[in-house]
């Protein structure tokens, strides 16, 4: 009794005793877990950092476990992880430049912590994780110390702005599992001279170095190979350019992913990365551009298990049988060969792949029909085909993309291809797609009313397309839609104002299309988050309320060729964050407002040309160095001011105003550096006075125009020292003095427009003399005189040669076949002088007469090749060489005094449109050659000396009025026609024109048919009797049947009964001669048949 109560107490003694240690253990715990040493130590490590946004507000207190970043064990409250990773994007994990606008940036900057890294870490006995990626440090180095923490199975310290070397005391850390290191791929901020440290860590299987600069160490492949358990390595952006070819030296056969992009090896792809059999992630971005291994067999074959293979920018994958291996990876998911130079199809080979989500095939020169089979990879996220040669109908392929059960396409970028077909009505049913960009292709169609079900849709381009229809209201139900252009289409009806309501819009651009109406407040409500507005060039007018402040603030404001006016809108002075102003051609008028030069203070392009705005240049200087700044065609007038050489433009384009005063002020101002300027156009304005000699700081100088001025003075030769200058145009001024050679000689010039001035002397014989490129020289309307030297000649690039009118004398060059693309031997191209992305194109232009008439050239101007030498007192004969230049379009040589004949060797120039060659004294006949001109639609041979008939084998000369030819002693259509004595005298010269040249190829055949015919016909018939009997026979059979049918279709002449009593002569003459020749016949009869016995009885 006593024992079984002892017993029993001794069991409830245990159970209570338990129970009081567990709660007392609970109270401790809920108490105070954290160690008091390692809470002291995070104060520490607190202290030392940089926490601009007090994210480490909650480690105060005693219990450092509860902290935020600070996770302890349960039970022994040691601390085991620290967490303090930055913010990143929210969705990639991404950090340091992966966030959409400038705010977040900011805000996220706040949020990074910086500082010192205090090494009272190293009281965290216990300590197995640490993270601090994503902060900014700027450039410590990394702590040898925290290779102490031998306990450390985690170290993270990617993109956190270390900088230097990586402490070899790393390697210390043998219970290492992850290692990231990641740095910024464009800096390399740390490096690593050699990797031996690694060795140690037998248990890594993760290691990312991506970004440190390992160009020095050259083991990195023998030391890491070593790490058998190594799964995932990454190495991309380490400026590596070795690698190993030899397959023994790697041993980590366990390795899953394998990252080794952007490292420009100097090698061939080695063939043991396809030993790694049992790799799932393959990244060889830019590695390899020498190609691949001739030995490798088997390729990716080899590689079954590859799930993503990423290979961009390599060269060796244009290859059929490369792309004949990826077709056997049936697990592939992830394909990027984008920017491989690839021109072999690829899709076809790709069909086959069920389980692939992301193809990226982008940047290529791939010439393929897109096959309709893709749409069969319904669960396909990513197609990205564009900047390729693709073809075909889309519109399949997009239909069948929406019938899928579940699509989930979420980006589809097709842009820069030729393919053609329409978006299809059902668009809105691939739920998922964020990105469209079908921009550069030649769709047509309707934009589909169910793309307002896309509510995940963020940026939709289908600019450059043929795409008509109104836009629908339904635009405005894509809530995510950020950028939205549908640039350059036909797009016709107003503009919906549900587009308004697009609150996440940034980027808005509709210029080029037909779209009309009014626009007001309404379509603009929601868009808060407006920074780009690009809707110029179509017919909307805009009726804004004069007190109307918009929601958003503009970087961007592009509506020109809108209707405005007439007032200059005042809504536009809230818009401060302007960098971009297009309000040209808007029908605004009166004058220019004060605060358009005091609101604005960082503007790079302005540009209110083409309206009537009048009064003074304001002060510019809100304008940014290199700004471009078009005022042109407007009433501005006043002096040019003096401040604005101070701005450093990169265009200045004041031409068509009322500009008055002289260059000094501007040109000759006190600042010494050098001026960036690179366009000046002062064209069509008063200025006045001598053009300066101050060109030494103008060095950048492309483009310089100051035609249709009143300038004077000579031209200063340093604008020939201006190594850069294209295009220089001064006519229509009052120059005069000599040519400067040192602008004939310009190696950088294109165009040399100095046509009427009051220029004298000679063209100086130094031309030529240095290798040009000059296209244009116009010396039209001067007062030059003398001979045009030969050396003219070598301007070889020359397409337009103008010296007409004025006294120049002595023969034509006989050399014009030196100019190529006049010869034919070369092909012109477009003629860009200035060409800034989005802002401004300069074409070469220029004026020149044609046809009988001053026409204004630009677009096509390097289509146009002419020669004029016009009214001058050029003597002598046209040379044969000068037409005989099949490029030539243009030729005027009229009134001058040239004799002579024309030429025979039209023929030759094949594009020919206009030939002059009026008021001289050319004599002879006019070319039949002439004639066989296509395309000759102006021809002026009036007041010479010609004559003859005009030629009219061809229908152009026929086309012309009879002024082209009067003058002459010419007749023929259209003048008067030809007495009968003339008309053998059409078009001919037989001195020069080959048309009537003896063909004696043709007189030796005939003359040979007439000899063979002889033998054969007339020789028989003298020698043999038989042979004239039998001919003659047949000439009265074939007389009798072809009289027989004339009197069966003419019965007119068939022979009237005779009158009674009377004698018909002609029946009788018919008769008697019948009568002989009947008797004639059987006489003949009988002596044939005579000598044919005769002969028979001989022969028996």
């Amino acid at each position: 009794m006593i024992l079984t109560f002892s017993s029993s107490s001794c069991l409830w003694f245990l159970v209570i005793l338990s129970f009081c240690i567990l709660c007392r253990c609970n109270q401790n715990q809920d108490d105070v877990l954290c160690k008091a040493t390692e809470r002291s130590a995070l104060i520490q490590f607190k202290n030392k950092l940089i926490d601009q946004a007090n994210r480490l507000s909650s480690w105060t207190g005693n219990d450092c476990c509860s902290w935020s970043g600070v996770v302890c064990d349960n039970f022994t409250g040691h601390v085991l992880e620290i967490r303090l990773r930055g913010p990143d994007d929210g969705i990639k994990g991404h950090c340091h430049g992966s966030f959409d606008t400038d705010d977040e940036l900011e805000e996220a900057s706040k949020q990074m912590l910086g500082g010192n890294i205090s090494s009272s870490l190293l009281k965290l006995v216990q300590l197995r994780y640490l993270d601090l990626s994503c902060n900014d440090f700027k450039l410590i180095p990394i702590p040898a110390f925290i290779g102490s923490l031998e306990n450390l199975t985690y170290l993270n310290m990617s993109k956190s702005q270390f900088g230097g070397e990586v402490p070899p005391k790393l390697g210390n850390l043998y219970r290492l599992r992850v290692l990231a290191l990641q740095d910024d791929k464009a800096n390399s901020n740390l490096h690593s001279n050699n990797l031996r440290w690694l060795r140690n860590l037998k248990q890594l299987h993760h290691l990312d170095t991506v970004g440190v600069n390992l160009t020095e160490a050259s083991d990195w492949l023998q030391v890491i190979s070593t790490l058998s358990s190594l799964q995932e390595l990454y190495l991309s952006s380490c400026s590596l350019t070795q690698i190993p070819s030899d397959p023994s030296t790697v041993s980590f056969t366990s390795l899953i992913v394998l990252d080794l992009a952007n490292n420009l090896f100097d090698s061939l792809l080695p063939g043991w990365i396809f030993t790694l059999h049992d790799l799932e992630v393959l990244d060889l971005t830019g590695c390899f551009s020498r190609g691949l291994n001739p030995g490798t067999h088997g390729g990716f074959r080899s590689v079954p298990s590859l799930m993503t293979l990423r290979v961009s920018s390599n060269n060796f994958v244009n290859s059929y049988s490369i792309l004949d291996w990826l077709s056997s990876l049936s697990n592939l998911r992830v394909l990027d060969v984008s920017n491989c130079n690839i021109s072999v199809p690829i899709l076809g080979s790709l069909q086959n792949l069920s389980l692939i989500v992301h193809i990226d095939v982008s940047n290529n020169q791939i010439v393929e029909e897109i096959p309709k089979s893709l749409s069969n990879l319904c669960n396909i996220t990513t197609l990205d085909l564009q900047s390729n040669n693709f073809s075909g109908d889309v519109s399949e392929l997009l239909e069948r993309f929406c019938e899928c059960e579940s699509p989930k396409l979420e980006l589809l970028a097709m842009r820069g291809n030729y393919l053609i077909g329409r978006l299809p009505r059902k668009l809105g049913r691939l739920k998922n797609l964020s990105s469209i960009d079908l921009a550069y292709n030649q769709l047509i169609g309707i934009i589909p009313d169910s793309i307002g079900s896309l509510s995940l849709l963020k940026i939709f381009q289908m600019n450059i397309n043929g795409l008509e229809g109104s836009i629908p209201e339904t635009i405005g139900d894509l809530s995510s839609l950020e950028f939205l252009d549908l640039s350059f289409n036909k797009l016709n009806g107003s503009l919906p104002e549900s587009i308004g309501q697009l609150g996440k819009l940034s980027f808005l651009t509709l210029h080029h299309n037909f779209i009309t109406g009014i626009v007001t407040e309404n379509h603009f409500t929601n868009l808060t988050s407006l920074g780009t507005l690009w809707i110029g060039d179509n017919k909307l007018t805009f009726k804004l309320n004069e007190n109307w402040i918009p929601p958003f603030q503009l970087s961007v404001l592009r509506i020109g060729s809108c209707s405005l006016g007439p007032r200059f809108p005042s809504w536009v002075q809230s818009q401060t964050m302007l960098t971009d102003l297009d309000l040209s051609n808007a029908n605004i008028s009166g004058v220019i407002p004060n605060w358009i030069w005091t609101t604005f203070s960082a503007v790079t392009y302005l540009n209110i040309s083409h309206n009537n705005i009048q009064g003074k240049l304001g002060d510019v200087s809100f304008l940014t160095p290199a700004a471009v700044l078009d005022l042109s065609a407007n009433h501005f007038n006043g002096l040019l001011p003096s401040n604005f050489s101070k701005l450093n433009l990169d265009f200045l384009d004041l031409s068509y105003n009322n500009i008055s005063g002289s260059l000094d002020q501007y040109l000759c101002s006190e600042i010494q550096e050098p001026q960036m300027l690179r366009v000046l156009n002062l064209g069509h304005n008063n200025m006045s006075g001598v053009i300066p000699d101050c060109w030494i700081k103008w060095e950048s100088l492309v483009i310089l125009n100051l035609e249709n001025n009143r300038f004077s003075g000579i031209i200063p030769s340093s604008l020939g020292n201006i190594s850069s200058l294209e295009s220089l145009v001064i006519r229509d001024n009052r120059l005069s003095g000599s040519l400067p050679v040192s602008l004939l000689n310009s190696k950088s010039l294109v165009i040399l427009e100095l046509s009427e001035n009051k220029l004298t002397g000679s063209i100086p014989a130094l031309i030529g003399r240095e290798s040009t490129g000059l296209k244009l020289l116009s010396l039209r309307s001067n007062k030059l005189e003398g001979n045009v030297p030969d050396e003219i000649c070598h301007l070889s690039s020359i397409q337009i040669l103008d010296l007409g009118h004025n006294d120049l004398s002595g023969n034509l060059p006989r050399c014009f076949g030196n100019f190529t693309v006049i010869s034919g031997r070369e092909t012109s191209s477009p003629i860009v002088l200035y060409d800034t992305l989005f802002q401004n194109q300069v074409l070469g232009s220029a004026s020149l007469v044609t046809k009988g008439r001053l026409s204004a050239y630009s677009t096509i101007l390097y289509l146009v090749t002419t020669l004029d030498l016009s009214e001058n007192q050029f003597s002598g004969s046209i040379p044969s060489e000068l037409v005989e230049l099949p490029g030539l379009r243009y030729l005027n040589l009229s009134q001058n005094n040239l004799t002579g004949s024309i030429p025979n060797t039209f023929r030759e120039m094949r594009q020919l449109e206009s030939l002059d060659l009026s008021l001289n004294h050319l004599d002879g006949k006019i070319p039949s050659s002439l004639s066989s001109l296509s395309g000759l639609s102006f021809l002026n041979v009036s007041y010479n000396n010609l004559s003859g008939r005009i030629p009219t084998a061809g229908p152009q000369l026929q086309t012309l009025t009879g002024s082209s030819f009067a003058g002459n002693a010419l007749c023929g259509a259209p003048l008067a026609a030809c007495q009968p004595n003339n008309d053998d005298t059409e078009g001919t010269n037989d001195q020069f024109d080959e048309s009537n040249a003896i063909d004696w190829i043709l007189v030796i055949f005939t003359l040979v048919g007439l000899v063979v015919g002889f033998w054969i016909i007339i020789v028989p018939l003298l020698v043999s009797m038989r042979w004239r009997n039998a001919y003659y026979h047949f000439l009265d059979k074939m007389r009798i049947k072809l009289q027989d049918v004339i009197l069966l279709i003419f019965p007119c002449f068939r022979r009237r009964k005779p009158l009674p009593g009377t004698i018909s002569f002609t029946n009788q003459v018919q008769e008697f001669e019948l009568s002989q020749y009947i008797l004639n016949t059987d006489y003949k009869q009988n002596e044939s048949f005579s000598e044919a016995s005769s002969s028979t009885q001989q022969v028996q």
